[in-house]
């Protein structure tokens, strides 16, 4: 929120000629902090007001006109200046702001007196823009030309002091929970606390000069629940033109720009007091019926920004009795829009759920200084004190306007009294201080906490507009800020510390984290978000156990709207996102957790098991002059997930061909240790591959982390090994091709003997010689002895009784 400390003089005196940063900082330490102080004077001098007297046309230039202006001198003399000017713009009587001979410009223009195209030309006539203005801050036609005062500005006047452009402006970075200072009144109270003067707020009085509003405007609730308070009043006799240039010049400073004096009026309100309101052009409300409901299925508006908004049945709106006129909290309708052409209005003030329309604002794609502040909540007991200094404005600014008397005002919740209880001594306990217990009293007295005492304990009531206060440790917070952090002497708490430990989770995620950052990996972090889309693109089935995803009420946003099931679709768009930015060599890993419910709606909190994903593409080396570059495959991936699994001490798994939808089926394993798979790994399906925009083959890899810690993994023994040198022999083993050869390998090492150190596969023939439908296996078997040498002799029955176990299931030495 921006706030312009030239408009706060009116709540609470602040002194302009101090440094604004000193008060910036002050606000700050308080928790209400400044994130940016805005000097709106940028660097404008000697532009004062002047008004136009005689026009008339260059002579020798079609497009230029000669204006002579009545002005004032440094001496408050009447003057008259011959400016030559283009703008198309300009009549006889207008005020307009003038540059004199040396005058300085925002932009770091100096202005000379001079001569165009022959004809002397004393100074310059400025635009909005000239004067440092932002064209969003005025209408089109007022950023067009020069600026035209309102006829009746004083002239010889600085255009500093008339467009308050000698303003100082706070930009506030306000939390949440501190709604009650999205409003000048708000800020107010927190500037005269810090600053130990006194607030003074608005007198609000409205003259009830028209006919009673009953019959002539109704209100119903439908949904009660996003809708607790809805106040309606009838203006009459209405001529919509320019606000004032004061509420002008303040809007503008606040951000806001100046649309008419009745929208304007609804703006001013809202930064005044922190209720947002709307205007409705009563001839064009339909029966004159203000109905609060959920939108229909399929409903469109057209919002006051000129676009069709298609609605949805979760979101609020503002009807009359025909169609939607506004988005409840957030636009209202361009029919109903107050126009030059209205003669009356209906003002709305109204009490919506927050997080209700967060969730339109951020589904529609709009958000307005109306929404931000219902999102945060408004203080109902403001609803009524707003629509009637709406009224009170308007009569002010609009004389002719007639308020019919009495309100519609249906309040589903009417502001009940909170109370909070609490000792000095607990206060004092939970900051660590000695703040005496009179020093808190008056603490809560200036915040405008009513505050009696019963003995020890004291009883601070909570003020309307502080929703944020509820219990002991949020009064001591307000006594804290206000007491000043740094006149609380910093001092160290007692507590029985104990050595920390690490729980067996994270010391294996960190474990997988060390060993795949240290062969190469580069590790990313994703959101822990999801679309059901991407399980799509992994050709997952619609039964597949990861389409149970939890639904999230506010997303991120509407490609996040689940909580993941599984790391790989993270990953796939990470490679695409990084491909896209020519980084085509990629080693990447997450670890991180899935989320899986036990049922859903959620009953109790998901099941979150760690995971770890991995996806290598690329070139594996870089380019030099004399290494021979080669792409990543199918080996690369299985050594880093072999070495990974060797570094946590698993060994003793079985290798299978993976079943997963998204990996080749032909070039992908799968891990078990007591039929439980714990990683799966191989290159990336084709069709995924397309799917995910993947330009080249990757690989990629998951490991159920959980699954791991649920091994039994044996402490690693060292035993001594043979002084002795081993024998090896190598067997070709013709065998079916439906035969695996980890089922080779298991008979091998079940019938080798004392003696087997180890056995590999080193060959895989199929084609001519060997018979259709079997092929060849190399195997090499080592043999050692931890006593003597071995000789041929003690591993020939070894290879025997191999050869014929293995011709029980069809397998013969070649």
């Amino acid at each position: 929120m921006n706030a312009s400390l030239t408009w706060m003089k009116e709540y609470v005196p602040v002194n302009l000629k101090c440094p604004a940063q000193e008060l910036a900082d002050t606000l700050t330490q308080a928790g209400i902090p400044v994130e940016n102080v805005i000097s709106v004077n940028k660097g404008i001098e000697k532009v004062y007001t002047g008004q136009i007297v005689e026009i008339t046309k260059h002579p020798d230039a079609d497009k230029l006109q000669i204006c002579q202006i009545k002005c004032i001198d440094e001496n408050g003399n009447i003057e008259i200046k011959q400016i030559v000017t283009g703008a198309k713009n300009v009549e006889v009587g207008q005020i307009v702001p003038v540059a004199y001979h040396k005058s300085h410009l925002p932009n770091g223009v100096v202005i000379k007196k001079g001569k165009l195209r022959g004809v002397e030309s004393n100074g310059m006539l400025c635009s909005t823009n000239e004067l440092g203005i932002s064209p969003d801050l005025v209408l089109p036609e007022e950023s067009n030309g020069i600026y035209i005062l309102p006829p009746d500005t004083p002239i010889g006047k600085d255009i500093k002091d008339v467009m308050m452009l000698n303003d100082i402006v706070y930009e506030f970075e306000l939390t949440a929970n501190r709604a009650d200072c999205f409003s000048m009144v708000g800020l107010s109270r927190e500037i005269a606390v810090m600053t130990g003067e006194k607030a003074i707020f608005p007198t609000i009085s409205v003259v009830e000069n028209g006919e009673p509003i009953d019959g002539k405007v109704s209100v119903s609730i439908e949904n009660k629940e996003l809708c607790t308070r809805f106040i309606s009043r009838l203006v009459t006799d209405i001529k919509v033109g320019p606000s004032p240039l004061w509420m002008q010049n303040r809007l503008r400073n606040s951000g806001i720009r100046p649309i008419n004096n009745v929208v304007d009026v609804t703006n001013y309100v809202m930064l005044e007091l922190g209720q947002p309101m709307h205007a409705y052009d009563y001839d064009f409300v339909k029966g004159h019926h203000l109905i609060v409901r959920n939108a229909q299925k399929g409903e469109v508006i057209q919002t006051l920004d000129g676009t069709d908004r298609k609605l949805t049945e979760s979101m609020l709106v503002i009807s009359d009795e025909e169609r939607p006129i506004g988005v409840a909290g957030v636009m209202g309708g361009f029919d109903s829009e107050v126009t030059s052409n209205s003669k009356s209005i209906i003002f709305e003030a109204a009490v919506f759920n927050g997080p209700s329309i967060r969730r339109t604002s951020r589904s529609l794609g709009m958000r307005s200084e109306a929404s931000g502040r219902f999102e945060r909540g408004v203080n109902s007991s403001y609803t009524e004190l707003a629509i009637d200094r709406a009224c009170q404005l308007l009569q002010e600014i609009c004389p002719s306007c007639k308020v019919a008397s009495g309100r519609i005002d249906v309040n589903l919740s009417p502001v009940e009294t909170r109370v909070v209880n609490f000792t000095a001594e607990a206060i004092n306990n939970y900051l660590g201080t000695d703040i005496s217990e009179s020093t808190m009293i008056d603490i809560l007295q200036s915040l405008c906490f009513t505050v009696t005492k019963q003995d020890s304990t004291i009883i601070a009531t909570i003020p309307s507009w502080r929703a944020d206060v509820a219990i002991m440790p949020d009064i001591a917070e307000e006594i804290a800020r206000i007491f000043n952090y740094d006149n609380i002497k910093p001092t160290t708490p007692w507590a029985a510390l104990s050595s920390g430990s690490m729980s067996p989770k994270k010391g294996l995620t960190k474990k997988v984290n060390h060993y795949l950052s240290s062969v190469g990996m580069s590790q990313v972090m994703t959101f822990s978000f999801m679309h059901k889309d991407s399980l799509h693109h992994l050709l997952l089935q619609e039964d597949d156990p990861r389409y149970t995803a939890i639904p999230i009420l506010n997303p991120i946003s509407e490609e996040f709207p689940y909580m993941r099931t599984t790391l790989v679709p993270a990953m796939l768009e990470c490679a695409t996102r990084n491909m896209a930015q020519q980084n085509k060599n990629l080693w990447l890993f997450e670890t991180g957790n899935v989320y899986e419910p036990k049922e859903l709606p959620l009953k109790e909190l998901p099941h979150e098991r760690p995971m770890a994903c991995g996806l290598m593409m690329g070139k594996v080396t870089e380019p030099q002059w004399c290494v021979t570059q080669r792409m990543t495959d199918f080996y690369d991936i299985k050594g880093v997930v072999d070495g990974l699994l060797a570094d946590m001490g698993i060994t003793n798994y079985i290798v299978k061909r993976s079943s997963q939808p998204y990996l080749h089926p032909g070039v992908s394993a799968s891990y078990y240790v007591n039929d439980v798979e714990i990683a799966r790994f191989g290159e990336l399906h084709p069709q995924v591959a397309k799917n995910f925009d993947m330009e080249s083959k990757a690989y990629i890899f998951e490991i159920d982390l959980e699954g791991i810690l649920q091994i039994d993994i044996p402490t690693l023994r060292y035993e001594p090994f043979s002084k002795f040198p081993g024998i090896s022999r190598d067997l070709a083993i013709v065998a079916p091709i439906t035969s695996s050869s980890e089922d080779i390998l298991k008979i091998i090492r079940e019938n080798g003997g004392a003696y087997l150190e180890k056995a590999y596969v080193f060959d895989v023939y199929e084609g001519e010689h060997i018979e259709e439908g079997f092929r060849s296996l190399a195997y090499t078997l080592q043999f050692r002895s931890m006593e003597d040498t071995l000789n041929d002799s003690d591993v020939e029955s070894t290879i025997d009784t191999i050869i014929a176990k293995l011709a029980e299931i069809n397998c013969k030495l070649r």
